[in-house]
């Protein structure tokens, strides 16, 4: 009974040990025909003229850059994050801009109540 115990419970973690090596090898072959097949489509995005590039929110620079990485990596995991500094910064940008004229409007109405104080003085 006690040798039953035994060889089930190492069976087990046998088989518990070949589902995450099974597992794991699966996941690691789906993120490398990931790569390749985002390297293949920025390659694709390479070909696109300046303007296209402009169109998309992108530079050549920002293509070279994202295929210079290791084969073995996601180039458009470059490109996502060239993406969101570029969105955050003409963010930030806007933000800056709508900021501003309120600022001066204000200090226009504020120095004409001073003007009309003046006045009626």
């Amino acid at each position: 009974m006690l040798v039953m115990t035994f060889v089930t419970k190492t069976l087990s973690a046998v088989s518990g040990g070949a589902a995450r090596a099974a597992v794991l090898m699966v996941t690691g072959t789906k993120n490398l025909v990931r790569a390749f097949v985002h390297r293949r489509e920025v390659m694709r995005l390479s070909e696109l003229d300046e303007r296209g590039l402009k169109d998309i929110g992108l530079v050549r620079s920002d293509i070279d850059g994202a295929l210079a990485v290791s084969w073995l990596s996601d180039p458009s995991s470059v490109l996502q994050a060239r993406s969101h500094q570029q969105r955050s910064a003409a963010a930030h940008r806007r933000e800056a801009g709508v900021r501003r004229p309120v600022v001066i409007q204000a200090a226009a109405c504020l120095s004409a109540k001073e003007i009309k104080i003046a006045c009626n003085a």
